[in-house]
């Protein structure tokens, strides 16, 4: 469920109301616990649509949705933006009673048509989104938080063979959002890196190391630079064997890429920006108000 707040949050008066909701029956699949169903992580919005992802829980679609304000533009559960939509202007009306079964419904968002349909995906974690255009769109996949380690190779075996954590080039073909690429060159996934004054060694309650390994890359944000590229920071999310991967110093980074780019440029590759040091973990990036443009 995607709520909004009719007062800022600071007044203490303001109540959250819903102005969107999901089901898997939307896509034909059988009734599942709603509260997986719409468990939502990144949210942006672009020409006065609201888009966000869900990448977590054992439930559900991991993928991208946006809320539908016309009534039109999810027929089976994934659809397109109607041209000139409004932004959400009131809440759902629903039956309190229903939300065990059915949740908030009217169900009056859908899946992005284009990108993942299948539940409880393995592969699909996204996060973060970021728009360049309007036919091109940046996901953050974080990863699938496996932290088996390798001791053969010194990795995190299956985070350093995942193919799409990182950053997602989606671009739309005119009737549909397709994977252009994804971005991974330089987070060097699955490597464990040592932080200044964090155990080293393996920790004994898991047997593995404490040292983190990026994973993939969680919150974004971007700009457009004057040259026509795109500049992005982002937050990497980790693996480690110190029982609460979510605690780890992690890494803001950043790339610069095409949007026209039908692949990645040579050499192109993340680059730190700033790592978390012990006793620090980074959540967010975004520009403070009055950030003008910039160089990269």
């Amino acid at each position: 469920m995607i709520t909004s707040q009719d007062r800022p949050r600071g007044s203490g008066t303001g109540r959250p109301t819903a102005v969107g909701s999901f089901n898997i029956t939307q896509l034909g699949d059988k009734p599942d616990k709603v509260g997986k169903d719409t468990n939502f992580r990144g949210l942006t919005v672009f020409n006065n649509v609201v888009y966000f992802t869900k990448g977590s829980g054992g439930n559900g679609v991991n993928t991208v949705y946006f809320i539908d304000t016309t009534g039109t533009a999810c027929p089976n559960g994934t659809g397109l933006p109607a041209p000139g939509a409004a932004l959400p202007t009131s809440p759902i009306a629903y039956d309190p009673s229903m939300l065990q079964t059915e949740g908030v419904t009217p169900y009056n968002m859908c899946i992005l048509q284009g990108f993942p349909t299948a539940l409880k995906s393995t592969t699909a974690f996204p996060f973060g989104i970021w728009f360049a255009n309007a036919n091109t769109l940046y996901v953050a996949d974080e990863g699938n938080g496996d932290n088996t380690f390798s001791a053969q190779t010194g990795t995190y075996s299956v985070a350093a063979g995942q193919t799409t954590a990182g950053l997602q080039k989606w671009v739309f073909n005119g009737t549909s959002w397709q994977l252009a690429y994804t971005l991974s060159a330089g987070l060097a996934l699955g490597v464990p890196y040592t932080v200044p004054g964090y155990p080293t060694g393996d920790n004994p309650a898991t047997g593995l190391p404490w040292s983190p390994a990026t994973d993939g890359l969680r919150n974004l944000t971007g700009q457009v630079n004057p040259d026509g590229s795109v500049t992005i920071w982002a937050i990497t999310s980790t693996v480690s064997g110190n029982g609460d991967q979510g605690a780890d110093p992690n890494k803001l980074v950043s790339i610069t890429d095409q949007p026209s780019a039908s692949s990645p440029a040579s050499g192109e590759s993340f680059q730190t920006v700033r790592p978390a040091g012990y006793g620090q973990v980074l959540r967010g990036v975004s520009f403070t108000p009055g950030t003008g443009a910039s160089g990269h």
